[in-house]
C-alpha cells in the first residue's frame, strides 16, 4: 500500500487517460490503486476503494471460486484474459450486478508481486448480443421463408430454416446459388430490372408473385415481399416469401364456384323465361278462345232484344 503511495502520481498519470476500468491488487487480494473510470463503474468515491478486500467488487456467489482463480493466476503470473469461456460480473456498490471483462497483468514492484485488472462493462454489448441473438432466433424460426442476399452477385449470404427445409438445399448450397436459379420464370436481367427501383431508392419495397422451384424439381406459387438491408458495409435484400398454394387453391376454388352458381343461375332465369313465354302464349291463348264465344253469345242476345222491340 505505501509502494503506491509513493508513486501515486505516476500511476494517476498513467490510468486517468484510460476508459477501461484499472484495479491493483497485492497477494492479499486488498485494492492497492484505482482510476476514475473504476470508481465510476462501481459507484464508489475516489480513494474509498483503498484497502478494501477485492471480493467487495464480486458478487458473492462467485467469490470463491474467484479466490481460487486469483490464487492460481498470481502462482503462474502470466498475462491472460480472465474468465475465459465464462461469464464474469461485478457488483455495485448499490448491490446492482453487471456483467464484466476483465485482463489481468501480473507485475512486481520492489519485490512484490501485483495484479493490474483492466475491466470493462459489457453491459451494453451484452444487451446488443441479446437484441442479435433474439433476432437471430426469429430470422431462423420464422415459418416465412426468408432469404438474404448480395445486391450485387445477387449471390445467397444467408438462408432461414423453413427455407432450407421447404426447398430441400442445404446453407451450403444455397450459398452458389442466385435467386435466378430457383425462379424459372426470371432471367437474370430481368431480375435485375424488377430490383432496380430498389437499388435506385426509387422504392422502399416491392412485392410480385412468382414460381419456386425446389432442389427435387417441384414447383409452387409464392408472393415475395423484396427490400434493401445492409449487412455489415454491404448491402443486401432480403426476400420473405409467402407460400401461396392454399391461397391460390381457394381462389381457384371460388372462382369456380361463382362459376358453377353463375351457370345454374343463367339456367334458373333462361327456365323462368322460358316459363313466362309459356305463361304468356296460355293467356294469350285463353283469352282468345274465350273471347270468340262471348262475342257469339252477346251478338245472339242482342239479337234477340232488337227483334222483340
Amino acid at each position: 500500500m505505501r509502494v503506491f503511495e509513493k508513486n501515486s502520481n505516476i500511476f494517476n498519470l498513467l490510468s486517468e487517460g484510460v476508459s477501461e476500468g484499472i484495479l491493483v491488487v497485492n497477494q492479499k487480494k486488498e485494492i492497492v490503486a484505482s482510476n476514475s473510470s473504476a470508481n465510476e463503474m462501481f459507484g464508489y468515491e475516489k480513494d474509498e476503494l483503498l484497502g478494501q478486500a477485492l471480493d467487495l467488487l464480486i458478487p458473492k456467489r462467485f467469490q470463491r471460486s474467484h479466490n481460487q482463480h486469483v490464487k492460481n493466476f498470481i502462482q503462474k503470473s502470466e498475462k491472460r484474459q480472465m474468465g475465459h469461456g465464462r461469464e464474469l460480473f461485478g457488483i455495485h456498490k448499490n448491490g446492482e450486478e453487471f456483467p464484466v471483462e476483465a485482463g489481468l497483468n501480473p507485475f512486481k514492484l520492489y519485490g512484490s508481486t501485483y495484479v493490474m485488472a483492466l475491466v470493462i462493462d459489457i453491459t451494453e454489448r451484452k444487451k446488443k448480443e441479446r437484441d442479435l441473438g433474439h433476432w437471430a432466433r426469429i430470422f431462423e424460426e420464422s415459418l416465412n421463408e426468408i432469404y438474404v442476399f448480395d445486391s450485387q452477385t445477387f449471390k445467397f449470404t444467408d438462408v432461414n430454416n423453413e427455407a432450407r427445409c421447404n426447398m430441400g438445399y442445404t446453407l451450403e448450397e444455397f450459398k452458389k446459388l442466385t435467386p435466378v436459379d430457383i425462379k424459372p420464370e426470371l432471367s437474370q436481367p430481368k431480375f435485375r430490372k424488377l430490383v432496380e427501383p430498389l437499388l435506385e431508392n426509387e422504392e422502399k419495397k416491392i412485392k410480385f408473385e412468382t414460381e419456386h422451384r425446389r432442389k427435387d424439381g417441384s414447383q409452387y406459387p409464392v408472393e415475395v415481399n423484396l427490400q434493401l438491408s445492409r449487412k455489415g458495409d454491404s448491402k443486401v435484400f432480403v426476400a420473405i416469401i409467402l407460400d401461396i398454394t392454399e391461397r391460390n387453391n381457394y381462389t381457384e376454388k371460388l372462382e369456380k364456384t361463382v362459376e358453377e352458381r353463375t351457370k345454374r343461375l343463367e339456367e334458373a332465369l333462361a327456365k323462368e323465361k322460358e316459363l313466362n313465354e309459356l305463361k304468356t302464349r296460355f293467356l294469350s291463348l285463353v283469352s282468345h278462345e274465350f273471347k270468340t264465344p262471348l262475342s257469339s253469345i252477346l251478338d245472339r242476345k242482342s239479337t234477340r232484344l232488337n227483334s222483340s222491340h
